[in-house]
């Protein structure tokens, strides 16, 4: 109150003062311009500034409002369409994890212009027409997203690079992650996708280089290097012993054997590894080599596929080879595989009896098809057919499923029963029928 008082009593002596001057008339301003001059008195001329000036500041704050209601309508139209281009874009990357790919690229394409990071957007859509199969507008769409975002050359490396591997083309997309990892040599997504086209490549030389780098940024787990690094020198142990075939014994052997010592010493001592090489010696012809190899394996890993392997092969000493068995005989007896084995290197040294005591006490421990077939071979050759036949037939039911229970006829109703097909009143069909079955059945 005390203010709003003091307000008013200043504005009725400012009022007095101003009414005074005026009234005295004392003053003027004159104006020329040209030929024309105006002549007022000097508080009219401060009366019409005054005005002036208030009317320019009237004009101003119309001009600043209209232009506040125009900028302000704007931002929220903008707005509005900023969150149609964010729902559109979600909605996209929704679709596109759920595998609607026709209406994600449509929605992630529609919103690409207007988002705030269209690179999102093209990379998702490009993998969806991938999958349409327009790989055209595809491989488009990665070239838009490299022109809007030209520091991305990474991600748009590997998501062409995982369009191509899915597609088995994996020529093309080695090269892709070559140029991915001259950006990034370390990052684990790219030496994880060059794992992946190695493999199916079959270029297992350079997965083996690959390896160490797996291996240090801990791409795998420890159980799963292991598998991969086995898998790695099986795979080039079998192509040295394919290639061995197209050279001389002797470098056949040094390949093999360079494939051999060039494997980690802890995956040598596996003895699946370890048949596989000896697989590739056997395959190249080397047998000597590989009896010499497995005597000396067996000494120190009893293995008796190894020793199954052992019976055959020819070594440079077929005499030395039956002796050796004979030994471990001696410290294994009772050994079906082994008995076996010792079978076969007596039909080698053409000692036929030992051969057969053998094969019929390895059978006497366990039954088994292999066994069969070779004591059935040698009887034949002794002329003992019958007892061959037997064995063939033993080991034929043992290599084949259990049959069912069906009624079987008799051999004197066999014989007595036309064959199938056959008719009354073709009695002398009938009997040449009889006849070749009785001579199929001796």
């Amino acid at each position: 109150m005390k203010g709003l008082f003091f307000l008013i009593c200043l504005s009725l002596i400012a009022g007095a003062i101003v009414f005074q001057q005026t009234s005295d008339g004392s003053g003027y301003i004159l104006i020329s311009l040209a030929n024309t001059s105006i002549e007022m008195s000097f508080w009219t001329g401060v009366f019409l500034l005054v005005a002036g000036l208030i009317a320019i500041w009237l004009v101003m704050r119309v001009i600043v409002g209209i232009f506040h209601l125009l900028t302000g309508g704007a931002s929220r139209v903008m707005s509005v369409s900023s969150k149609t281009v964010q729902k559109r874009t979600a909605r996209g990357l929704v679709e596109f994890i759920e595998g609607n790919w026709k209406q994600a690229r449509d929605h992630l394409t529609r919103s690409a212009s207007k988002a705030e990071y269209p690179l999102i957007n093209y990379l998702a859509a490009a993998r969806s027409s991938y999958e349409l199969g327009d790989e055209e507008e595809a491989f488009d769409l990665l070239y838009k997203a490299e022109q809007v975002s030209p520091d991305s050359g990474l991600a748009i490396a590997l998501t062409q690079a995982r369009m191509l591997l899915s597609d088995r083309k994996y020529e093309q997309c080695m090269a892709n992650l070559e140029r991915a990892r001259k950006i990034a040599p370390k990052h684990p997504v790219v030496l994880d996708l060059l794992k992946e086209t190695y493999i199916q490549l079959a270029d297992w030389r350079a997965l083996q280089n690959l390896l160490p780098e797996l291996r240090r940024n801990k791409i795998l787990q420890e159980g799963e290097l292991e598998q991969l690094e086995y898998r790695i020198h099986e795979a080039l142990l079998i192509k040295a012993g394919n290639q061995g075939k197209l050279q001389t014994l002797e470098e056949g052997i040094a390949s093999i054997d360079r494939e051999w010592q060039a494997a980690p010493a802890d995956l040598r001592k596996k003895s699946s590894l370890y048949s596989v090489y000896i697989d590739q010696l056997l395959k190249i012809g080397a047998e000597s080599s590989v009896e010499s190899h497995l005597r000396k394996e067996l000494k120190r890993n009893w293995n008796e596929h190894l020793v199954a392997v052992y019976g055959r092969v020819r070594g440079s000493d077929v005499r030395k080879q039956l002796l050796v068995a004979e030994h471990w005989q001696q410290e294994r007896p009772g050994n079906a595989v082994l008995l076996l084995t010792l079978g076969r290197l007596c039909l080698r040294n053409e000692e036929w009896s030992r051969a057969r005591d053998y094969l019929e006490s390895s059978l006497k421990l366990r039954k088994d098809p292999e066994t069969y077939a070779e004591l059935a071979r040698l009887l034949a050759h002794l002329g003992e057919h019958e007892t061959s036949t037997h064995y063939y037939q033993q080991g034929l039911l043992m290599t084949t499923d259990r049959l069912p229970d069906l009624p079987m006829p008799t051999e004197s109703k066999a014989l007595s029963q036309p064959l199938s097909g056959q008719g009354q009143g073709q009695g002398g069909d009938d009997s040449a029928a009889s006849g070749d079955y009785q001579r199929a059945s001796g």
